[in-house]
């Protein structure tokens, strides 16, 4: 009985390893080009991990500025899905944060018409003005070096 109700327990709280990174809408395409969805996907080659590939500094800080000192304690891989959701959410909107924090970050809102610009460039001066003069050249008086030379010493 006891082991039946410890393998219920065990269901309910597994993380699902797979997801669907179209069930996160504006965060689809950077879900899907950063972890394919894989939730406890590690970087062979840095400390990034997780659904939305944190470094594990990046992570400890967002975690930390969130309030959640808990997952602070833990790798974004370990987190569940909606904490890991909840931070990606907290780095693009807090002071320092940004989309651009993810290499995929220009593939946020890709799938539902919402391109991220993180930028907008102002437009162009309908009217175009004449450069203005800036300095004037002059010209010099040129002296040929080889005048004071005594002969043939070219």
């Amino acid at each position: 009985m006891i082991a039946q109700l410890l393998l219920s327990v065990a269901l309910v709280t597994a993380q699902p390893t797979q997801v669907d990174p179209a069930d996160f809408g504006p965060w689809a395409g950077v879900i899907e080009c950063e972890s394919g969805g894989n939730v406890t996907i590690e970087n062979p080659h840095s400390t990034a991990s997780g659904l939305f590939q944190f470094l594990d500094t990046t992570w400890q800080w967002v975690t930390t500025d969130m309030g959640r000192p808990d997952l602070a304690a833990v790798r974004a891989k370990d987190a569940s899905v909606p904490d890991q959701l909840a931070a990606a959410i907290h780095l693009r909107d807090m002071p320092g944060g940004g989309i651009s924090h993810w290499v995929c970050g220009y593939r946020y809102g890709e799938h539902y018409g919402e391109h991220y610009e993180p930028t907008r460039v102002p437009a162009l001066p309908t009217q175009v003005r004449e450069p203005k003069l800036v300095f004037e050249l002059h010209s010099v008086p040129h002296r040929n070096h080889y005048d004071d030379w005594p002969a043939g010493v070219m």
